[in-house]
């Protein structure tokens, strides 16, 4: 493998790893790209949304097309938790990035009030280690707890669960409290301009994203029967991109790669699997992969 010196990786932004005799660069994604790629997520879901509140499109689409976007948007919030922050767009596109968002989406967590509970994940969550299940320690921790009922639960009231430990261990953000005084206004303006019916199918729309992305990402992916290094060798081929056109290549890389992206966080996703290939060569120098049973 082609070798890199410490200037030439400094200039490229990388992150660069040695497993035995080989050494590998990974380039960390730019919030700024992912921010942007989000923006461009959030207009075509906005639009979706109209559409079927003015009934230019049947229920079964708008169901389909809500799913398969919305559930980007969600992999690509957490993506950009691991992105190179020296790379960002300029404060007032950031700023118009997120009020679309408090707009298309007033369901979500805000980043920041979001993004200390996912690093606290990381941090329970180490690789060689039993994950610590404690929600004053991984909020997370929540959708893990209790067995299969009580995590179905849990992420099917993902926000209210969130609401609740955030008012419980006096952690609530300003930035939610904000979000929350905005999201009921905004569905009473919406029940009153298209009704009952509309505003219904949109929320149930919604709880099946939160409660397939939550559950997927937090009792499945963690099942220590899915967890491990190794996993993504056992996926079909054939349901790999099948998952992946329904969900998008991130959520995809994500699943099949978790115990990969909590062992290196910074790596992005669409290199795990360049990652995973260097790291079944080179097993003995890759404890990391090594989930304690």
């Amino acid at each position: 493998m082609k070798e890199m010196n410490k200037d030439e990786e400094k200039r490229n932004g990388g992150i660069s790893i040695r497993l035995g005799a080989e050494k590998a660069v990974f380039k960390p994604e730019s919030k700024k790209a992912l921010d942007l790629e989000l923006l461009l997520l959030h207009i075509p879901l906005f639009a979706v949304i109209a559409a079927f509140s003015m009934d230019y499109i049947p229920l079964w689409l708008f169901f389909l097309l809500f799913y398969s976007i919305a559930m980007r948007i969600f992999i690509g919030n957490h993506d950009r938790f691991h992105t190179d922050h020296k790379h960002r767009l300029p404060y007032v596109l950031e700023k118009i990035s997120e009020g679309l968002a408090v707009v298309t989406t007033p369901w979500d967590e805000p980043y920041d009030s979001i993004k200390w509970k996912h690093l606290k994940h990381h941090i329970t969550h180490r690789p060689g280690a039993k994950p610590m299940k404690d929600t004053t320690k991984d909020p997370h921790a929540v959708y893990e707890m209790g067995g299969f009922f009580s995590s179905l639960f849990s992420c099917l009231f993902y926000e209210e669960v969130q609401l609740f430990l955030d008012i419980k261990n006096k952690t609530l953000k300003r930035s939610r409290a904000y979000r929350l005084l905005i999201y009921l206004p905004l569905q009473l303006a919406y029940i009153y301009f298209f009704g009952w019916y509309k505003f219904l199918m949109i929320f149930l729309a919604m709880r099946l994203v939160g409660f397939s992305a939550w559950f997927v990402f937090s009792w499945v992916i963690h099942h220590p029967k899915v967890y491990h290094f190794g996993f993504s060798g056992k996926v079909p081929r054939l349901f790999k991109w099948s998952f992946a056109l329904l969900h998008g290549r991130r959520v995809t890389e994500g699943c099949i790669h978790h115990a990969t992206h909590h062992a290196w966080p910074m790596i992005p996703y669409n290199q795990l699997s360049r990652f995973d290939e260097l790291a079944r060569r080179h097993p003995e120098s890759a404890p990391e992969m090594l989930i304690a049973p």
